[in-house]
């Protein structure tokens, strides 16, 4: 496959990834989807988007190491992309930073920006390489790229290249640095109505020399993960010495995240997790998972299949501007203060004194409105207003700018 030399004056057009995702969560036949992509190339020969989308199309069907290759491939020739679904008539036009990975790599902000008004490119940095100046024309710049050990790089020439734009910035990349499990465990460690576990970063050769005891501030039961992991990818509860030896014995990981483990469960056995954006420091629900197990993800709860549960979330939803949110209103202000992030997601939940118990906070969880509305009728109009919120927050930074430049008089 050959693809266009670096250098092109036009970003180069693709589907981008919600769309993308959204066919994959659908049911669409993505094998079928990428055998017509390679069906329509000349000679082998692909535009760059085009690629791009076949690498995202690649993630989606699990086959890992070839997305990477092509990707790889890719970027070494183009660097700036645009979405197929921009309009003629759209009024913002909006930068969105990302770097090469996988789908967790990156904000997936398309889902937020679906709408006419706005213009979407995208410019990929990758670690190691100066940020490109100036930057390509925008009105406002978001920067999608996620925190994860491999993302350091890109997030540290990002922040010194900020100092350098001019243009309004949703998502100051030295605040998405704060957004690993430690940094916001140090930054949200003491604010009024937040529960951080404790947490420590520890290797395996730590964790042999000490004789896989805790270090001081940890007790059991702890959870276990390897670093830069999600979704609950090898996390384990480990109860005894024994169960955390056991545990390194059978990984090939190196490096771990050992968490003071917090028993949320109410008074009916259930767990309940939350999923929180904050916009501007506004907090919005976005869902909400019930399950009788402590590690629990929206996935694995049953929500489709348990109309209690989902009544449990419509209620939630309902409620969460007139209960949760001013039970929690100082909470949510230390947390968008400290962070100091235009749009961060947090997995929280409330603990049995009714704190919030934050289990994570970044900018690379998804948010979406593809539920089937069959089952979730509540879910969309929720949705509806994120998206908004997410509207107003660009659309105000834009004509800001606009003001800014015109003068008082323009």
């Amino acid at each position: 496959m050959s693809l266009p030399a670096m250098g092109r004056a036009t970003p180069s057009p693709m589907i981008g990834p919600a769309r993308l995702i959204r066919a994959a969560f659908e049911g669409a036949d993505m094998a079928a989807r990428a055998s017509a992509i390679l069906a329509r190339s000349e000679n082998g020969a692909l535009e760059a988007g085009t690629a791009l989308d076949l690498a995202t199309i690649l993630l989606l069907m699990h086959r890992f190491d070839e997305a990477s290759q092509l990707q790889g491939e890719v970027l070494r020739s183009v660097r700036h992309f645009a979405l197929l679904s921009n309009r003629p008539e759209a009024t913002t036009r909006i930068l969105v930073i990302v770097t090469a990975g996988d789908l967790m790599a990156n904000t997936p902000v398309d889902f937020l920006l679906d709408d006419p008004i706005f213009r979407v490119e995208y410019l990929f940095v990758l670690p190691g390489e100066a940020v490109p100046h100036p930057l390509p024309a925008h009105d406002v710049c978001i920067v999608a790229v996620a925190y994860a050990t491999a993302n350091e790089p890109a997030l540290e020439a990002l922040a010194s290249a900020a100092r350098l734009w001019d243009r309004p910035v949703i998502n100051q990349p030295r605040n998405v640095l704060k957004t690993s499990r430690h940094g916001v465990s140090d930054a949200l460690r003491g604010a009024n109505g937040v529960v951080i576990p404790p947490i420590a970063r520890l290797t395996k050769s730590d964790l042999i020399a000490g004789g896989y005891g805790l270090p001081e501030g940890l007790n059991h039961p702890v959870l276990i993960r390897p670093i830069d992991t999600h979704a609950g990818n090898a996390l384990q509860k480990v109860d005894r010495l024994e169960d955390l030896r056991d545990y390194c014995t059978g990984t090939d990981a190196a490096a771990f995240y050992v968490t003071q483990f917090c028993d949320y469960s109410g008074a009916d056995g259930l767990f309940r997790k939350l999923r929180i954006v904050l916009v501007d420091g506004a907090p919005y629900l976005c869902h909400l998972a019930l399950r009788d197990h402590w590690m629990i993800h929206y996935l694995n709860a049953g929500m489709a299949d348990d109309p209690a549960k989902r009544n449990a979330e419509a209620a939630a939803m309902a409620a969460f501007d007139d209960d949760f949110v001013p039970r929690h209103r100082e909470a949510f202000a230390e947390i968008h203060r400290r962070m100091g992030l235009d749009y961060l997601i947090l997995d929280c939940a409330e603990d049995r004194d009714g704190r919030l118990l934050i289990f994570e906070a970044d900018t690379g969880m998804i948010i979406h409105d593809m539920d089937p509305v069959d089952l979730f009728p509540y879910k969309q109009p929720q949705m509806r207003r994120i998206f908004a919120a997410f509207h107003r927050a660009v659309i105000t930074r834009a004509k800001q700018e606009a003001q800014d430049e015109n003068g008082p008089g323009g």
